[in-house]
C-alpha cells in the first residue's frame, strides 16, 4: 500500500505543471488605485511559482484565493473606506477554512484606523511605539525564520503590536512584538500580521532578510502548494507528514 502511494506521487509530481499555481489577491476593494510600491513584490511572488491578482471587486468575492494580502499603500490608505466588522468574520473564516492571510498596521492612525474591524478580530492592536529605523532580530522557532537572523530597513520607520489571542507574537526586538501569527485549532489556515510593511516594498525586499522571510512566510501561508525549492505539492507532503 505504501509503495502504491509513492507512486501516485510520483505520477502527482510529474502531472504538476498542469496543475494551477496558487493564487495570491493583494485586496484593493477599499483603496482602488492601489500603489507600484508593492510591484517587484509582486513579480518577485510570480517568480516563485505564484498566480499574483490586484483585485478592486469586493473583498468577500475573493473566495477562490489561496492567500489573500492587506497592505498599507496598497490596500488601505488614510482616505479610503473602513474594513467593515462583516469583512473582518468574512477574513476569519476565508482563514478558517484552510486559508492564508497576510496584512501589516501602520504608524499612521489615519491608516490602521481603517482596518481596526479586521485587527480586532485577529487580536492585533496598534502599540502607538514607533520604531525609527525599525530592526529586530529575536524569533521563536518557527519555520518562518529558517535562514532569517535579522528583518528590518534601514529608512522607514513602523509601529509594533499589541498581540492577544487569537494570535501570538513571534518576532521582535525585546521591547516590542514586529510579527505576529494565527493558526486555526485545526492547523489547517493560517495568518500573519507585520508591523513592518516596507520589507514588501521594492526599496525594501533587500534589507537584511527580508526576501528570505518572505518566501518563507508564502510557503507557510500556502501549505506548501507551490513547488519552489522549500516545499512541494500539498497532496504529497500530507502523505509523508
Amino acid at each position: 500500500m505504501r509503495f502504491l502511494l509513492y507512486v501516485l506521487c510520483l505520477l502527482f509530481v510529474c502531472q504538476s505543471s498542469n496543475v494551477m499555481a496558487q493564487l495570491v489577491v493583494f485586496d484593493n476593494s477599499h483603496y482602488t488605485p492601489g500603489n507600484p510600491m508593492y510591484d517587484d513584490f509582486r513579480a518577485q511572488l510570480t517568480a516563485w511559482g505564484y498566480t499574483v491578482e490586484r483585485r478592486t471587486t469586493p473583498l468577500t468575492d475573493n473566495g477562490d484565493a489561496d492567500v489573500i494580502l492587506l497592505l498599507t499603500e496598497d490596500g488601505y490608505t488614510s482616505w479610503c473606506t473602513p474594513y467593515t466588522s462583516q469583512e473582518a468574520s468574512w477574513i476569519k473564516d476565508f482563514v478558517d477554512s484552510g486559508k492564508g492571510y497576510m496584512a501589516s498596521v501602520c504608524p499612521n492612525d489615519n491608516y490602521w484606523a481603517n482596518i481596526l474591524e479586521v485587527m480586532n478580530v485577529f487580536g492585533i492592536a496598534d502599540s502607538d511605539a514607533h520604531l525609527d529605523p525599525i530592526y529586530y532580530n529575536q524569533f521563536v522557532s518557527h519555520p518562518l525564520f529558517d535562514g532569517v537572523t535579522e528583518l528590518g530597513d534601514d529608512v522607514s520607520n513602523a509601529t509594533s503590536m499589541v498581540v492577544s489571542s487569537p494570535s501570538i507574537p513571534v518576532a521582535g526586538d525585546g521591547l516590542h512584538d514586529c510579527i505576529a501569527i494565527y493558526e486555526n485549532d485545526a492547523g489547517a489556515g493560517a495568518a500573519i500580521w507585520t508591523s513592518h510593511y516596507y520589507m514588501m516594498d521594492s526599496g525594501g525586499l533587500d534589507d537584511f532578510d527580508n526576501r528570505v522571510f518572505l518566501e518563507n512566510a508564502f510557503a507557510w501561508l500556502s501549505r506548501g502548494g507551490v513547488a519552489n525549492k522549500n516545499s512541494s505539492w500539498g497532496d504529497v507532503k500530507k502523505l509523508f507528514d
